[in-house]
């Protein structure tokens, strides 16, 4: 069994999940088109990460109006079911990553929700499973998986709880769903572990959830 433990904000080493003091102010500087300072970090700083964000991330014809909102208003918009999405993405595509912190601060779980509902738009909506047992059997696992591709499902995910087994948890979920139903997605949650990982290494970031 994990055993969960409580403890207090830890603001110094980082463990504050909301509003820390040592949160970045939002900002943005552009000149000549591309954006020397972001979130009050000059461009000679930036990581791999900040540069991505920079030149593919915001919209620079709007991102110093949008900086210019009330984040209160902004999350209001967000939320609220009367104003469009269409209304809203080109103002949350203008946003640097401090500005999208500090709007959403302003809502609780609930208008968080309400507001991914209305701005995750999907193509085509879907459903993901997650296809696991007890035991970690990978025939139970790929047959699961098979029945769960042909009942709709075109994501699935399994979990494992003896991390050796993943090759085989792994395996037997991406046979079985094809078997169900050629084309869905499947994942590994020790994939996304390591992609989770590499992440914050700041290499690469490439997740579906």
């Amino acid at each position: 069994m994990n055993q969960d433990g409580f403890v207090k904000e830890w603001i110094e080493e980082g463990f504050i999940a909301m509003e820390s003091p040592n949160d970045p102010k939002p900002s943005i500087k552009i000149v000549n088109g591309a954006v020397t300072e972001l979130d009050g970090k000059p461009v000679s700083e930036f990581d791999l990460i900040d540069h991505f964000i920079a030149r593919y991330g915001i919209n620079l014809n709007r991102a110093e109006e949008v900086m210019a909102m009330d984040s209160i208003k902004l999350a209001n918009m967000l939320c609220d079911p009367n104003v469009k999405r269409s209304e809203i993405v080109p103002l949350t595509t203008a946003m640097t990553p401090a500005k999208i912190v500090e709007v959403v601060s302003h809502m609780n779980v609930v208008e968080m929700m309400m507001a991914m509902q209305k701005m995750r738009a999907r193509r085509t909506p879907s459903q993901q499973a997650h296809v696991t047992n007890v035991k970690d059997n990978p025939v139970q696992i790929a047959a699961d998986a098979a029945e769960g591709a042909w009942r709709g499902f075109d994501e699935q995910e399994t979990t494992v709880a003896v991390a050796r087994y993943a090759p085989f948890n792994a395996i037997a979920l991406l046979v079985g769903s094809q078997v169900g139903r050629p084309g869905v997605l499947t994942q590994c949650s020790l994939e996304e572990a390591t992609e989770l990982k590499l992440l914050k290494l700041g290499m690469l970031g490439h997740t579906w959830s």
